[in-house]
């Protein structure tokens, strides 16, 4: 004979006594969020909407994950990984390639790539114009330093073979300092701050000033997105709650962010990073007239046609419908301002 549960006896001593017997709590769902990245402070809202018990509220338990998965959208796009950070471009390239992934939310409200250069002993600049003969250095081929490129040397009617393009990796501020290239391609809203931090400020020329691109956000997949809407909700909801924290108290969400990088402890490597958050902060301001996370239809189709110019060829870009691709239904109907 089994031996009674504990809530069985509860139950039963309930009903003995003629009141409503206890309801066993739903239980959190699991979720993962993965950032395709090391703990950084750009992941802030993240951070504050898990410790402030944001994600709990709307009855998740999310794990932020830092693993650099190689199929990453098609572990998304299964349903394997619920949530994943991405940028616009990584998005349509990933749909290109046949992932069923969908962008719901946008993190930032402007594409944080651009080129910087020397302030000393660097070239003169002062428009895209300017790039013409310079060494110019990117990430990868491919990337979104590379596209960011791109939209420099359209807004100056400049072709590729008007500049010498290398690829450096993450190194583009040494590469710089070494004089290896004369301008980088680079995220605007952390590499200035580490060159700066260095002894070596620099001047920045933002893609953003050229071209709507999107920037980073939120993918799911669209197997997710029709078993379990209200779960894509919860998770939207609630990021944006961070978001919007993280945006009017900086300070606090710092302090929450540093949780997650405690090798950090030298006084002058914490003031970087917190330099750092200014400057990630300062590219996700709230959208005008619109909730938190808004994406632009417009930037999309800006995006689109960047990587529909790129060469070679990426195979598929031309057929991917914008319209399958994203949505603001989420972030409108969460309605975070």
């Amino acid at each position: 004979m089994h031996r009674p549960s504990r809530l069985a006896i509860a139950v039963i001593g309930a009903l003995a006594l003629g009141v409503s017997a206890p309801v066993a709590a739903n239980a959190a769902t699991n979720v993962t969020f993965e950032t395709g990245f090391k703990p950084d402070v750009q992941f802030s809202p993240y951070y504050v909407a898990q410790d402030l018990g944001f994600y709990k509220q709307a009855g998740l338990n999310v794990t932020i994950s830092y693993q650099k998965r190689p199929n990453l959208p098609q572990d998304v796009a299964s349903g394997k990984v619920a949530f994943a950070s991405a940028t616009g471009d990584a998005a349509l390239i990933d749909r290109a390639a046949g992932a069923d992934v969908k962008y719901v939310a946008q993190q930032g409200q402007q594409y944080a790539v651009g080129a910087m250069w020397l302030t000393n002993g660097g070239p003169k600049i002062t428009t895209p114009a300017d790039l013409k003969g310079k060494t110019i250095g990117i990430s990868a081929p491919g990337s979104s330093t590379d596209f960011g490129l791109t939209v420099l040397l359209n807004a100056a009617h400049l072709k590729r073979s008007d500049v010498k393009v290398i690829a450096v990796g993450f190194n583009e501020t040494e590469a710089l300092v070494n004089h290896q290239i004369d301008v980088a391609m680079t995220y605007t809203d952390n590499e200035p701050v580490n060159a700066a931090a260095l002894g070596h400020p620099v001047h920045v020329m933002r893609v953003a000033k050229y071209a709507n691109l999107t920037p980073t956000g939120i993918i799911t997949g669209g197997k997710l997105m029709k078993k379990n809407p209200k779960e894509v909700q919860a998770f939207i909801t609630a990021t944006l709650r961070g978001l919007k924290f993280t945006l009017k108290n900086p300070d606090k969400a710092f302090k929450i962010a540093m949780k997650r990088q405690p090798e950090v402890v030298d006084a002058s490597q914490v003031a970087i990073q917190r330099k750092i958050l200014t400057a990630r902060l300062a590219y996700m301001q709230a959208p005008k007239n619109h909730p938190l996370g808004w994406s632009n239809p417009t930037g999309w189709a800006a995006t689109k046609n960047v990587l529909v110019q790129q060469k070679p060829a990426i195979k598929g870009m031309q057929q991917v419908k914008l319209p399958n691709l994203f949505t603001n239904q989420l972030v409108l109907k969460a309605n975070v301002k």
